[in-house]
């Protein structure tokens, strides 16, 4: 499969895209927290909590961070960040690239990718089966 690994959010630059940016719900983990909070930020700066869940805040519909087309942040972003367009669909129970990206294709997805996402949501204690983390490989992706 050709394309870019999905940390590299190489096609996101190339065609200046943000729109996964626009009306961000992005979950964040405490390790998220701890490493923007070391960068100056205060929590209530970034971030909000909905239902239990920290999350990034948006300003006028943008996240806190979305500088014209570009992430202040950007080395330092979110896992959830660094890993879309890999996402986990809950109605299906599965891992899949989000439709809503348009640039989706042009992404390399790695078996360490699927494990990333499935460590981030471990730590965000959401319930996912067991069995499905462990028998998880680049084959149970959907495109």
């Amino acid at each position: 499969m050709d394309g870019v690994f999905l940390e590299s959010g190489e096609p996101c630059l190339k065609y200046g895209c943000t729109l996964c940016c626009h009306g961000t719900i992005m979950p964040l983990t405490w390790i998220d927290i701890k490493r923007i909070v070391k960068l100056g930020y205060g929590i209530s700066d970034f971030a909000e909590r909905i239902n239990r869940e920290w999350r990034l805040r948006n300003v006028h519909g943008r996240c806190f961070f979305l500088e014209g087309s570009r992430c202040k942040i950007y080395r330092y972003r979110p896992y959830g960040c660094q890993l879309y367009p890999l996402v986990y669909d809950w109605s299906r129970r599965k891992i899949t690239l989000d439709k809503l990206c348009p640039y989706r294709g042009e992404f390399k997805i790695r078996g360490e990718d699927a494990r990333k996402l499935m460590f981030v949501l471990s730590s965000l204690r959401r319930p996912v089966k067991k069995q499905k983390v462990f028998k998880m490989s680049i084959n149970n992706l959907s495109w």
